[in-house]
């Protein structure tokens, strides 16, 4: 196997990384122990089983946490090519974020989910240049 291609990731798309690794972890796991703290303007609060860890909300949850790892991972290895993997799981989970939270009407979130997105294809794009 070779090594790490001779590219450097740029400082700002480290300094993202890293915001958004906690910033996600930090929201999953206020999610797992505290959903209210979270999610207590969310509309579909009371129905049955909104805050169920089985649910949608358990699935939402582990893959925040996952994907905070796996950028921790990443940037703690300074792997270039997994740095460029987690741009792409960014991309993929921001932008389906954007998409579903059109869907549901609510702004504040897809707007969050479209910004993030176009920072990670931006990021994305800086990074294949090289």
């Amino acid at each position: 196997m070779t090594k790490n291609s001779t590219t450097t990731t740029p400082k700002w798309i480290k300094i993202y990384l890293w915001i958004t690794a906690f910033i996600t972890a930090g929201a999953s796991l206020t999610g797992y122990f505290q959903p209210d703290a979270l999610l207590g303007t969310w509309e579909a609060l009371t129905a049955a089983g909104a805050l169920s860890l089985a649910g949608p909300l358990g699935l939402f949850l582990s893959r925040n946490v996952a994907t905070a790892v796996v950028t921790i991972f990443a940037l703690v290895k300074n792997s270039t090519a997994m740095i460029k993997i987690v741009l792409v799981l960014r991309i993929m989970s921001d932008g389906f974020d954007l998409i579903n939270n059109l869907i549901a009407g609510n702004m504040p979130v897809a707007i969050m989910g479209g910004v993030m997105c176009l920072i990670a294809v931006f990021a994305f794009v800086i990074m294949s240049k090289k």
